[in-house]
């Protein structure tokens, strides 16, 4: 798109041009200077009107894509882009920020068992036996300081974290396109999907009261029904029911946690480590089939608020039909970009709207990473460099034999093992994160990750967007971290 972007001298958005000689005299003088190569952006270096035409913004929401469209009043494309975001990571953020802050409670419960041992305060003594042992063990209880207050209160508006994310990151992108364009009104494609429709198309209104579990007698008998009676892994029928998260770690007796099995997958499930993560994929693509869209309905309410109070009374919404309807009238192809495009010229009356003939495209990055801690080892046995043993004492639902179960089984072998002592794997606070634009041979290329380390704790070499092969760092130059949305 042969489209430069300028900026007046204070940095408030102008008009964008197609003058390409103008811009470069302006350049050549001294009377601008280009402040971003992706898009082509131009600062004035001297003062001008601020008056602007009306530009219109049109938006395909999406969870992973988005489309976003930016249009005059004669229907002409002025901006254009596909863009893909990172919000499927939030859930798995959240997973590895829970672990590690169960495991700091856990340490922390420990040390104050120690001192209430030592110091002769244990209030309380008896056997408990836990999931995964065979004898009682013996617990000792402390007292906790009573709880102060409960202020677990969710706010008007309460969004989940992905639809927080969803919904800033919506927001932010707007904010971007507002750096470079002047826009005054903003069009948003308002669906609101019913997923009982979607796989029944002829179910009645009063229907849509009767969810998985009406008529069943228990959630097993709905899971019963919701696999046709048959294993995950096979086709054999169903004999027990397996939990994906135990109830000993706070798992819940609900449909989305528990698949049917038969005897056979239900023991690998239980001695290996490789069966669970698949028993987990498949569940969760069944938990998930309308995930995406879930999430999507969640936030359009808050997006068309907080739109309507940006742009006042310039804010409209359409529907997915009369898209549809705009697209084939003009004939214009299925895309994200384009519906963009469409949603946009929707409200513009009898116009002889301009296809954009390209786009651009834009991804969402994570801004910062404050965890510490990257691992939790374990303790590891080794028997002529080979791993035998994990652990001295068997954790809960580990698959793997522990140091006790390996020399009961080979008691020749005492005094014969290496011992590599577990701990924790620390970030470096300074790294660089995916998203920073770099310089490589006088291209702008964004970071996609990093390959290996030195002993200095530098990376060995680089990978970009859209590149094929690692670069080494000698060979690039780092301009800014550029976390967030970037344009590639």
């Amino acid at each position: 798109m042969s489209i430069i972007y300028i900026l007046s001298k204070r940095g408030r958005a102008l008009m964008p041009t197609k003058r390409c000689g103008h811009v470069r005299y302006l350049l050549k003088h001294g009377k601008a200077i280009v402040v971003n190569q992706m898009p082509f952006t131009i600062r004035l270096k001297y003062e001008t009107s601020d008056e602007t035409q009306p530009l219109i913004l049109g938006i395909d929401p999406g969870r992973t894509n988005i489309g976003v469209s930016v249009v005059t009043e004669a229907g002409e494309c002025v901006f254009s882009a596909n863009t893909e975001t990172n919000n499927k990571d939030v859930p798995k953020r959240m997973a590895e920020r829970k672990a590690h802050r169960m495991a700091s409670r856990r340490g922390e419960r420990l040390r104050r068992q120690r001192r209430a041992r030592n110091n002769g305060t244990c209030f309380e003594t008896r056997e408990r036996i836990l999931p995964g042992c065979k004898e009682p063990i013996t617990c000792k209880s402390i007292k906790n300081s009573e709880a102060r207050f409960n202020n677990r209160m969710r706010p008007e508006g309460w969004l989940t974290p992905t639809a927080r994310h969803l919904l800033e990151s919506h927001l932010n992108l707007i904010s971007k396109l507002e750096k470079i364009l002047p826009i005054t009104s903003v069009v948003v494609e308002l669906n609101k999907f019913a997923f009982m429709a979607m796989d029944n198309p002829n179910i009645q209104r009063w229907q849509y009261q009767r969810g998985l579990l009406y008529g069943k007698g228990s959630v097993e008998d709905a899971v019963f029904a919701l696999q046709d009676g048959h294993c995950l892994f096979c086709d054999h029928e169903i004999k027990q029911y397996h939990h994906l998260v135990p109830k000993s770690k706070g798992g819940s007796n609900t449909l989305p946690n528990i698949g049917g099995l038969c005897e056979e997958h239900h023991t690998l499930v239980h001695k290996d480590e490789e069966w669970t993560t698949k028993l987990a994929d498949l569940k969760e693509g069944i938990n998930k089939k309308y995930g995406a869209l879930s999430v999507l309905n969640q936030i359009i309410p808050s997006l068309v608020n907080e739109l309507s109070v940006r742009f006042s009374d310039s804010c409209f919404v359409t529907d997915g039909r009369s898209t549809k309807g705009f697209r084939e009238e003009c004939g214009i192809a299925k895309d994200h970009y384009l519906d963009a495009f469409c949603i946009a010229c929707s409200v513009l009356g009898k116009v002889s709207p301009q296809t954009p003939d390209s786009h651009f495209y834009l991804r969402r990055f994570r801004r910062h990473d404050r965890a510490v801690i990257s691992m939790l080892g374990e303790r590891k046995y080794y028997l002529d460099g080979k791993l035998v043993a994990r652990n001295r004492h068997k954790r809960i639902e580990q698959k793997t034999d522990s140091l006790e179960e390996y020399l009961a089984a080979n008691p020749n072998d005492v005094g014969k093992l290496v011992v590599v002592k577990g701990g924790a794997k620390y970030k470096d606070p300074k790294r660089i994160l995916p998203g920073a634009i770099y310089m490589v041979g006088g291209r702008r290329v964004v970071l996609q990750g990093r390959n290996g380390k030195n002993k200095n704790g530098s990376p060995k070499s680089l990978m970009f967007i859209g590149q094929k092969s690692y670069v080494a760092p000698q060979k690039c130059t780092f301009v800014h971290c550029g976390r967030g949305w970037q344009f590639i």
